[in-house]
């Protein structure tokens, strides 16, 4: 199974530098959330947001912000729609493994210390 981080080298960053933006993350503080508004689709941390294109946009950064990272490089829209389902696939069963070994730890502070700790790992 691939790691955030090689799929990122092999999907996002051998893209040609045209089609690609990079964008910095808001500070994780508390609920990540995706909600539309009025002017467009917002990615929430807390009382934090950062505006997005679209909301395959914010579903490609809600998943590194959720991994930690503070920025990352966004593909045009005609890569993201290709690339999010595998790469929401690949969170989903990453935090399904994570979970499973954070099961029996019943403090909240250490639960998310670990959890951050593997996802710092995995990211590199």
């Amino acid at each position: 199974m691939k790691t955030l981080g090689e799929f990122y080298r092999e999907k996002i960053l051998t893209l040609p530098e045209s089609s690609l933006v990079k964008r910095e993350l808001p500070d994780s503080s508390g609920e990540i959330r995706i909600e539309r508004d009025l002017f467009g689709w917002k990615l929430f941390s807390g009382k934090n947001f950062i505006e997005c294109r679209s909301e395959e946009e914010a579903r490609y950064l809600k998943i590194f912000l959720d991994a930690g990272l503070k920025e990352v490089y966004v593909p045009d829209d005609e890569h993201i729609k290709d690339i999010l389902p595998e790469l929401e696939a690949l969170k989903a069963r990453i935090d399904e493994i994570i979970n499973s070994y954070l099961d029996g730890i019943l403090n909240p502070r250490i639960r998310e210390r670990i959890r951050s700790e593997v996802y710092n790992e995995i990211t590199r």
